[in-house]
């Protein structure tokens, strides 16, 4: 999860109830699901985060795999952030022989890296988001490997996140923050310049009640949906890069999958009320499944 800015925001058509019934339109064949219906996380699919890197964003939390930050039982799992002093790595990506730091929250964070990844395809998951200032539940992909450099060179793609729902918010519907975020990030030319595509939409009637978060990811655009409704549109001619022939950079490449439960971090400790509310935790991310559908 990397730093955003707030975006636009856009209106969505409607909502309707969570179905699956898009996922098999227009030639979507199923080709890997977890349905969370044992009592742990399956190992076969997912490997856990174990640091205190903070994400790149100064987040809070210190990831940790616990049956207190990551359980799985009567068919959803759970990613919770609680307020406990936890060590980890400071820099995760320097090997695990690095400096330790200390954090005051632990929370949870799962991904496919080296046991599942994709290149195109329709990737959704039907989720219940927590609120509170501080907040930051995020559904995302980051490339299986950096075939065009380090971040933002080969790409992300943000599924789904939230910042602060229920904080104050002037320019949000009944005065609360009520929106969702769909995001790209890449690199805009040849010296690797930053770009993002980000568009916010307002969540569906029941921002607490379960929601289906998608994207539909092709060599044409990258589309984002909540509850089978259409709210944001990436074009390739907004990614592509025309020079040492990387003209569909990045997003050509096989991604995988993350889901995390961060707290604090530059863009909701600068949003809203500002900072962050430990009256919001235990804040629990609840996940009923996660499918990835394509085409044949």
């Amino acid at each position: 999860m990397t730093f955003k800015t707030l975006a636009v925001a856009f209106a969505l058509l409607s909502t309707v109830a969570p179905s699956l019934a898009h996922a098999d339109e227009g030639g979507w064949k199923l080709v890997w699901s977890d349905e969370f219906d044992g009592d742990r996380l399956d190992d076969s699919k997912w490997t856990y985060a174990a640091d205190c890197g903070g994400g790149g964003n100064d987040e809070r939390q210190c990831y940790v795999f616990s049956p207190q930050t990551v359980s799985v039982g009567g068919g959803v799992l759970k990613l919770t952030t609680i307020k406990r002093k936890t060590q980890g790595l400071t820099n995760p990506w320097a090997g695990p022989t690095g400096p330790m730091k200390t954090g005051d929250y632990a929370s949870g964070k799962i991904l496919t890296k080296g046991k599942a990844s994709w290149r195109y395809g329709r990737i959704e998951a039907r989720a219940r988001v927590p609120g509170g200032q501080g907040v930051w539940p995020a559904i995302w992909m980051m490339p299986e490997r950096s075939a065009y450099g380090g971040w933002p060179r080969s790409g992300e793609i943000d599924i789904l996140e939230t910042v602060n729902l229920g904080a104050p918010c002037g320019s949000c519907e009944g005065g609360r923050e009520n929106r969702i975020f769909g995001t790209i990030h890449f690199a805009g030319d040849a010296a690797g310049a930053h770009r993002q595509v980000s568009t916010g939409a307002p969540m569906p009637a029941s921002a607490t009640g379960f929601h289906v978060y998608a994207v539909e990811w092709s060599p044409e655009a990258i589309v984002w949906f909540v509850d089978g409704q259409r709210y944001a549109e990436a074009k390739a001619a907004q990614w592509k890069r025309d020079d040492r022939n990387m003209s569909a950079a990045p997003f050509d490449q096989p991604f995988h999958l993350i889901l995390n439960l961060a707290f604090g971090g530059r863009w909701p400790e600068g949003a809203n009320a500002k900072g962050v509310d430990e009256e919001a935790l235990p804040a629990t991310m609840e996940v009923d499944w996660v499918r990835v559908s394509q085409k044949p």
